[in-house]
């Protein structure tokens, strides 16, 4: 199997749990399989009231058993031919209105790879407000163009790892971390969970 259908499979198993989580918190909600809408960032939609919120779910699946106190938001990254593309974060087009970032997933017998729902134990569901957490960020001083500008200075500089940023403390708020071991070669905005909570632009759902 390659280790793209590996990840695939892994994030099924884990669409099945949370579908299984959001069922037995009572949501309406519906898991989306078009295509077109999934570029735009819409992996679930919960349905309250006349209104409709468009989730995109992201997952630390390759940190099982593993409690990260941080999050990565990905600013930009390299398509095939070398080219810069807008991350997730900043890309005006998608249409998002929550992230789901699920993290802390522990499992049964601490085993490595998910082959099924039942081999999840436990996970932590933290919601993030799209758009308030970029107002957050444009308050700090970090609107689009500055993270930008940030993104440019560092590529042109190959600054890979951690940098810090003058806007955040780097050890309990956030940095950014450009990432050398992937050929898309991300750059992200790496924010540390607590506080996303503690300026209400996250909350604790699980």
């Amino acid at each position: 199997m390659s280790s793209f259908q590996s990840d695939l499979k892994q994030e099924q198993i884990l669409a099945k749990h949370l579908d299984a989580l959001y069922k037995s918190k009572g949501w309406n909600f519906k898991r989306i399989s078009n295509i077109e809408k999934q570029k735009q960032g819409i992996d679930l939609e919960i349905f309250y009231g006349d209104k409709v919120y468009r989730i995109d779910e992201k997952a630390q699946l390759h940190y099982l058993n593993s409690s990260l106190p941080t999050f990565t938001f990905e600013l930009s990254y390299l398509d095939k031919h070398n080219n810069p593309k807008l991350g997730w974060l900043l890309d005006e087009n998608k249409k998002t209105d929550y992230y789901f970032l699920i993290t802390s997933i522990r499992t049964k017998r601490k085993i490595k790879k998910l082959e099924s729902t039942s081999d999840i134990s436990s996970i932590k569901l933290t919601s993030v407000n799209h758009k308030r957490l970029l107002a957050y960020l444009g308050h700090l001083g970090l609107e689009k163009d500055m993270l930008l500008e940030y993104d440019l200075i560092l590529r042109d500089n190959y600054s890979y790892g951690k940098n810090s940023l003058v806007e955040l403390d780097a050890k309990t708020q956030g940095l950014i971390y450009f990432t050398k071991h992937f050929n898309e070669k991300p750059m992200n905005l790496q924010l540390r969970l607590q506080y996303l909570i503690e300026t209400g632009v996250a909350k604790n759902i699980q």
